[in-house]
Parts: structure tokens; C-alpha cells; sequence
């Protein structure tokens, strides 16, 4: 069990670092089609954010998934209202911390990896219950 475990684990951070990178890959690309100034900080720190909360969330799932389907029912939610909280927290800062033209670059530059983030962990979530 502890065996599957891991490569359940593994794969899902395999595919958050494919997923991750290759936005950003994206997002570099974005910046030379479109000729715009490059701002490389709103980039950096989505990238962290998404890095740091799927990370974290595999680590957890380790610790809890050999328990019962409600406690990872109730994990599933608390991930998702979790990783809502960090991003209103992360959005407040950079408001606080940047002008008017970089919210707009660093919203632009969030959206994709939260949302690219919260699909990953609702699909591959998914179809582990169903396999299971």
C-alpha cells in the first residue's frame, strides 16, 4: 500500500511540475507574441504560489490517505478553501505592495496558474475515488 501510495504521490507532483513550468513556458511566449514589457515578478510568484500549494498538498495527501473517505472528502474541501484563502492573502499583498499597472500584470499572470492548479487538483482527485 505504502508502495502505491508513493507513486500515487509522485505522479501527481510530476504532473503539477509539467503543468506549472509549461505555463510558464506559455506565459514567457505570451510575452513575445504580444510584444509586451516583460514582468517577470508576477510570473515568479504565481509560479511559487502554485509550486508551494500542490507540494504541500501531495505531502498531506501521503498522511491521509490510507484513512477513511470521509476524512479525504473533508481533506479534499479544506485543500480547496485553503488554497482560496492563500490566493485572497497573496492578492491582498501584492495590492498593497504594487500600483495600479502591476495588480493588472500580476492578475493577468495569477489567474492561469490558479485556475491551472485547481482544475489539476479536481480532475486527478477525481479519478483517483473513481479508480478506488
Amino acid at each position: 500500500m505504502m508502495a502505491g501510495l508513493k507513486s500515487v504521490s509522485r505522479k501527481y507532483l510530476k504532473q503539477t511540475l509539467e503543468l506549472v513550468f509549461g505555463l510558464f513556458l506559455l506565459e514567457l511566449l505570451a510575452y513575445q507574441l504580444f510584444n509586451a514589457e516583460l514582468r517577470l515578478t508576477p510570473i515568479l510568484v504565481s509560479m511559487c504560489f502554485a509550486l508551494v500549494v500542490e507540494i504541500g498538498d501531495a505531502c498531506m495527501w501521503q498522511r491521509i490517505e490510507d484513512k477513511a473517505d470521509n476524512t479525504r472528502a473533508t481533506f479534499f474541501m479544506a485543500v480547496s478553501g485553503f488554497r482560496f484563502l492563500l490566493a485572497l492573502l497573496l492578492l491582498f499583498i501584492y495590492y498593497l505592495v504594487s500600483d495600479h499597472a502591476g495588480m493588472v500584470a500580476f492578475l493577468l499572470s495569477f489567474a492561469p496558474y490558479y485556475l491551472v492548479i485547481l482544475m489539476h487538483h479536481s480532475i486527478f482527485f477525481s479519478h483517483l475515488r473513481n479508480k478506488h
